[in-house]
């Protein structure tokens, strides 16, 4: 509550798009809390929340609730991490994970109606979704995206959307509106061509905003759907505009493309950026992957949306998408964020890499974690970007100069 009050105050002095998206955040977050409130848990860059914004609930998705506790941010997130250690969870299982069942056992989370996850991008956060979905003796549902589009799969998919839009009624006591679900997809069509709009400019140079916080505003996507989507995107699409004409941006000497996100905690890592300005123009969570939706299909259009993730299928089909990104954006490097517990990501990273290495942009493979200070090592981390930020320049502009050492 304090934290909503605070970025009230500061959306009063200046509205600005970033500011807006953490508002809302706030907002939501208490709603989920409210006792009349239908709390909805769900992986708000996992599932398309388009169907969820047609009824009067509130998606939650405690992942991203947890890591925007002040112990997350300011790098001590294993006091809660603890709790769930204590408890027999290894510190081998992803820190999310581990953050999530601490806030559970401690009682910091809200009381949901429906425990909703998705297969794919992480394969722990389904199954820490069934730990507190059964200690709060609710049904955890996972929705299960399968790994090739065909038309089998596809209808696979809109069974499983419809079946849920009939859970979704059952516990909001309401049917679903057709017309809202279409004017949901409308609203989240709008907000993609917004996206598109700030995507572009991102090409300009030097950059005129921060990947970083792309990232995180992707990550955190649970407004896909409803009007809130499309004010922060247009908000920050006026603001990324004025920088270009107003020349404002900060000053780039490299660009990078990062992938696949970014770490909640506080790093040293965009202050080493800054340092030696470098631009992250590009996060693959900020890219749209997806066409245009079909409002007049909306569970066939849907199911598309959800199939054609880049974190579903092969890893060959993702560093395809990667290899595009990083020759639209003009990247000198491109730089893999590993997490210890993310099997899943990690696995694919030697083809994306090989695949980034054929287009001939260097990769950096830096280790650390989203959340548990514990698994992050700053020295290292300045000696490991600053060493690749070597290889970049010297790619780009050659060996330096004898009399500059």
């Amino acid at each position: 509550m304090e934290m909503a009050e605070l970025m009230k105050q500061r959306l009063a002095k200046r509205l600005r798009g970033y500011d807006f998206y953490i508002n809302a955040m706030l907002e939501n977050f208490v709603s989920a809390f409210n006792e009349r409130s239908t709390t909805v848990y769900v992986s708000g860059y996992a599932f398309p929340l388009e169907l969820l914004w047609a009824f009067d609930v509130v998606p939650f998705d405690f992942e991203i609730a947890c890591n925007n506790l002040p112990e997350a941010t300011a790098g001590q997130g294993s006091s809660i991490m603890r709790f769930a250690e204590d408890a027999g969870y290894n510190r081998d299982i992803c820190a999310f994970d581990r953050l999530i069942i601490g806030c559970d056992i401690k009682g910091m989370l809200p009381k949901g109606e429906i425990y909703l996850t998705s297969s794919y991008y992480c394969h722990g956060k389904a199954k820490a979704n069934e730990i507190v979905a059964a200690r709060a003796g609710k049904k955890s549902i996972l929705f299960e995206v399968p790994n090739q589009i065909s038309h089998g799969s596809i209808q696979y998919v809109v069974s499983q959307l419809k079946g849920i839009a009939k859970t979704l009624e059952d516990v909001a006591g309401q049917k679903l509106d057709m017309d809202r679900l279409k004017e949901s997809i409308k609203s989240s069509n709008r907000a993609r061509s917004s996206l598109l709009k700030i995507n572009a400019l991102m090409k300009t140079k030097p950059c005129p905003w921060d990947g970083a916080r792309a990232s995180l505003l992707s990550l955190g996507g649970i407004f896909w759907g409803s009007p809130v989507q499309e004010q922060i995107f247009n908000l920050l699409h006026k603001e990324i505009t004025d920088r270009v004409q107003n020349k404002t941006a900060l000053p780039e000497n490299l660009r990078v493309l990062w992938f696949p996100w970014v770490p909640v905690q506080q790093t040293n890592y965009f202050d080493i950026f800054k340092e030696h300005q470098v631009s992250i123009p590009m996060v693959e969570s900020a890219y749209v992957w997806w066409d245009e939706l079909d409002e007049d299909h909306p569970f066939e259009t849907l199911a598309l949306k959800a199939l054609n993730n880049y974190m579903v299928g092969s890893a060959q089909r993702r560093a395809a998408g990667l290899s595009k990104i990083a020759g639209e954006y003009d990247v000198n490097g491109a730089i893999h964020f590993s997490t210890p517990a993310c099997y899943h990501e990690n696995g694919g990273f030697r083809i994306i890499s090989d695949a980034l290495k054929k287009v001939n942009v260097p990769v950096l493979n830096l280790e650390g974690d989203m959340t548990d200070e514990r698994n992050y090592f700053p020295e290292q981390a300045y000696a490991k970007l600053n060493t690749f930020i070597e290889v970049m320049q010297e790619k780009a502009y050659g060996p330096k100069d004898a009399s500059e050492t």
